[in-house]
């Protein structure tokens, strides 16, 4: 499964145009697209079964579109906040990386992005589709649970001059595992738009 479905889901997924400026929060809740979701009924059981799932993965698939339009996926390590707020917040992802890599370069492009994590054993994924905000400033309250000083020697080795984070905040949310199965008529998961 994991060979097929995973490059379909990420390329049919990216297409998501969204916008969003380095070290500012924004909501680009505007460009998902209602229409062709279906929505879970049962909000609450949907979001325990995908944080779940997201929580026993240590990395996740992260695709971007590259400067000619092509979608670009890499496996990256996944963090999220200790104490989330918002159900917003209980589904944004942190990426550490460096200033160099193309997944940086892609973003500050286009800062839409997808991250797919997949549990095969279960025949479950979770899908996140957002913007990426790249972070440079390390002084944000927001990212200080990330950065310990052996997080900070192995990815930032001129910290704080060459600091970089991603934050990729959700717009929806799509789900497929026991008991929320896709759509049976349109192989569609469910899914569960995240304001």
């Amino acid at each position: 499964m994991r060979s097929l479905a995973m490059p379909v889901v990420l390329a049919a997924a990216i297409a998501v145009a969204c916008s969003s400026a380095p070290d500012a929060r924004s909501d680009s809740s505007a460009a998902v697209p209602e229409a062709e979701l279906s929505l879970a009924l049962d909000t609450a059981v949907f979001l325990d079964s995908a944080d779940a799932l997201i929580a026993r993965q240590q990395s996740v698939g992260l695709a971007t579109v590259d400067e000619d339009g092509r979608p670009r996926v890499r496996t990256v390590g996944a963090f999220r906040l200790a104490r989330p707020a918002t159900a917003r917040d209980r589904f944004t992802v942190f990426v550490l990386t460096r200033t160099n890599t193309r997944k940086v370069e892609q973003l500050a492009r286009n800062p839409a992005v997808t991250l797919y994590f997949d549990e095969d054993e279960r025949t479950s994924y979770a899908t996140v589709m957002g913007h990426a905000i790249i972070h440079r400033d390390p002084q944000l309250p927001r990212l200080q649970e990330f950065l310990d000083s052996a997080t900070i020697r192995f990815f930032w080795p001129d910290y704080p001059r060459d600091f970089v984070m991603l934050e990729i905040t959700p717009d929806w949310l799509e789900f497929m595992g026991p008991g929320l199965w896709n759509d049976p008529n349109n192989w569609r998961p469910r899914a569960v738009v995240l304001r």
